[in-house]
């Protein structure tokens, strides 16, 4: 299996329990735990560390980097030179059948699950990534780490644990990148949606962002995900 058709399967299990979970949890236990994951891997890992440190090369303390990279594992989105590759050919060649995951190319639904990504023609995206042991580590062992986690969560810690600390963080870091993906663009090109934006913290804002990519601020007040990145920026 690819690279991509590994992260696939993995989501689809994901998405599965997740709506076991949701099914078979209490809703007083589920929501708080969607609240806090939200925050922890939409918040920090997907919108300000994958998207705006590591695509678009923005500095955040380094201790901080790492950590974030850590946990963005957790995320199941791909490996951060991966995610980046991917992010920057989108910018490179958006809506048009190069760009990985455009909705008017590919339609909703191989858009969410973001079928069109070419293995092999990532990596020349990211040059300087490589050159960073940790995330190369990362990049290698991915499906390594993700099946160690999983494995060893489930064997030691009860199923509502295991929900909240892997299946919940993965599907919502997906979910909400895969939605900013469908619904960021119409057949004018990117588009602002500031309900969107104020649920994925600033992604919304998808047209602010594409006119000034390597900006960390989406210039809109919807964006929670800038005041994150404004407290761990590199000093």
């Amino acid at each position: 299996m690819t690279f991509k058709q590994k992260l696939i399967a993995m989501q689809i299990y994901i998405h599965t329990v997740f709506i076991v979970g949701l099914w078979v949890l209490p809703v007083s236990y589920t929501i708080p735990t969607i609240i806090v994951c939200h925050i922890i891997w939409v918040g920090f890992c997907g919108t300000v560390f994958l998207h705006r440190v590591v695509t678009h090369k923005n500095s955040i303390n380094p201790i901080i980097e790492h950590i974030l990279l850590m946990l963005s594992t957790v995320g199941c989105v791909s490996s951060a030179i991966a995610w980046a590759g991917s992010h920057r050919k989108h910018h490179r060649y958006s809506d048009t059948v190069q760009d990985p995951h455009s909705p008017l190319v590919l339609g909703k639904f191989r858009a969410y699950w973001q079928l069109s990504t070419v293995d092999s023609d990532i990596i020349r995206y990211v040059p300087e990534l490589t050159r960073k042991r940790w995330y190369v580590i990362q990049h290698k062992y991915y499906f390594s780490i993700l099946g160690i986690l999983h494995i060893l969560v489930i064997m030691s810690l009860p199923f509502k644990l295991y929900w909240a600390l892997l299946v919940c963080p993965a599907f919502l870091m997906w979910f909400i990148g895969s939605v900013v993906n469908c619904f960021g663009h119409n057949v004018n090109g990117p588009k602002n949606n500031i309900a969107l934006s104020i649920i994925t913290a600033g992604e919304g804002t998808h047209k602010n962002h594409h006119l000034t990519p390597a900006n960390p601020n989406f210039n809109h007040w919807s964006d929670w995900g800038y005041a994150i990145f404004k407290l761990i920026k590199a000093k």
